[in-house]
């Protein structure tokens, strides 16, 4: 059943990828979405090789434990050097993976080969050197190997490919057979035959199984990741249209028009703001957002006082019991400084007063920023939070693992409380 709001993948993707396999090499992610996808399903495929090597581990300390139960000490000498070699060539060949970061994209056929040879040259060795008796319960134990790199080669060269090693697999066996010195007819060997051809179907219907799941994870989580950057997108324009533009025509709304005598320090005064506010809207828009080194979080914070200071709102800076040690990231002191510059445009326009008090505080393992105007003030349960405070406050400090909190009652000012962590 398909999910709402996301695109589900179509079947022509499905069948590619169980045709070629996930993408050897990772393509540069551009814009274009099929090639990110791509991207991300080639990154997760490197690693997912790990299984059928874990598997490897497990099921030839299993399987051999099988064969030493059923046979006892017959056939040991050749079947337990067998047992351990692939126990620690599989080990180290897990090791090596989880420490190169996945299997390396410009050499997986080359490492796969390499290991699919690995386990011919096995299984050739146990069939000529273990006892006819057992020969065929033997060669169980080291087909074990077999069986995870056709796993690896259905999951990163698609269906096509584990199929024709499939079919290779049965002259295989014979030959296996044959240099044991078996008749071909023998009701034992052509039991534990086709035991170890349905191991490789079954892995080869486990592996792409897990190719698709991993296809159609990756393009449900693009698409996730997509949708929410857009939304994220989508919030950080508003917050930008609204701290910048809509203030500027907000302040022109509210001038007074009966003042003749102020009238022209009033338009200065608003062209200022506007110059200002339209350099930081093309800044925002054509330069990409870097954290501001060598300066303290106080010295920006009184920039931002001083920035309202052009529109009448005095500001008293209170920082002495603030250890201004740059325990803040950046994207923190970014959006704690946004969010003060919120709330004393709120001061500026619905306080009725030119005054303020900004306190910066160490309070529960973070730093917090209040400001305190003796205003007008407002009802906080009548009159509910505006874009202002739900986006530039509250949202904004979110998204850093901060807070926003309003507190006012009429004729007694308002305090907003603004924090966010170390």
């Amino acid at each position: 059943m398909p999910v709402p709001g996301f695109a589900v993948p179509r079947r022509e993707f499905v069948r590619t990828l169980l045709h070629r396999g996930s993408p050897p090499e990772r393509p540069d992610a551009g814009e274009d979405l099929a090639e990110v996808g791509d991207a991300t399903l080639a990154r997760a495929a490197r690693y997912w090789v790990v299984v059928p090597v874990a598997y490897r581990i497990a099921a030839f300390v299993k399987v051999f434990i099988g064969f030493a139960a059923a046979n006892g000490s017959t056939g040991l000498f050749p079947v337990l050097p067998a047992a351990a070699l692939g126990v620690a060539a599989n080990a180290g060949f897990l090791w090596w993976l989880l420490r190169s970061g996945g299997l390396p994209a410009r050499r997986t056929r080359r490492v796969l080969t390499a290991d699919l040879g690995a386990g011919l040259v096995l299984n050739l060795l146990i069939a000529v050197l273990a006892p006819d008796a057992v020969q065929p319960f033997a060669i169980d134990v080291t087909w074990t190997w077999l069986v995870g790199s056709v796993a690896m080669w259905a999951g990163t060269s698609g269906l096509p490919a584990a199929l024709l090693l499939l079919a290779a697999a049965v002259p295989l066996r014979v030959l296996l057979t044959a240099a044991g010195g078996l008749r071909l007819d023998n009701p034992l060997a052509l039991s534990r035959s086709i035991g170890c051809l349905v191991a490789l179907a079954v892995s080869i219907v486990v592996a792409c199984g897990i190719l698709v799941l991993l296809g159609v994870g990756t393009r449900f989580a693009l698409d996730i990741g997509l949708r929410r950057g857009q939304e994220a997108e989508r919030r950080r324009t508003q917050r930008l249209l609204h701290d910048s533009v809509l203030q500027t025509l907000e302040a022109l709304a509210i001038a007074p028009s009966d003042d003749a005598d102020h009238a022209a320090e009033r338009l200065a005064q608003l062209r200022s703001v506007a110059h200002a506010e339209a350099a930081e809207l093309r800044r925002s828009i054509t330069e990409p957002v870097e954290p501001r080194t060598g300066r303290s979080f106080v010295v920006e914070l009184a920039d931002v006082a001083a920035e309202m200071a052009r529109e009448g709102l005095r500001t008293q800076l209170v920082a002495a019991d603030f250890a201004d040690d740059d325990r803040l990231s950046a994207d923190r002191r970014t959006a704690l400084c946004e969010a003060v510059r919120e709330a004393l445009r709120n001061t500026v326009k619905h306080a009725g007063t030119s005054r303020v008090v900004l306190r910066v505080e160490e309070r529960d393992g973070g730093t917090a920023v209040v400001a305190r105007d003796q205003g007008r003030g407002f009802d906080v349960r009548e009159r509910g939070p505006g874009f202002g405070i739900r986006q530039s406050i509250e949202a904004r400090l979110a998204e850093v693992g901060g807070t926003g909190q309003v507190e006012s009652t009429p004729g007694h000012g308002t305090r907003v409380t603004l924090w966010v962590p170390h």
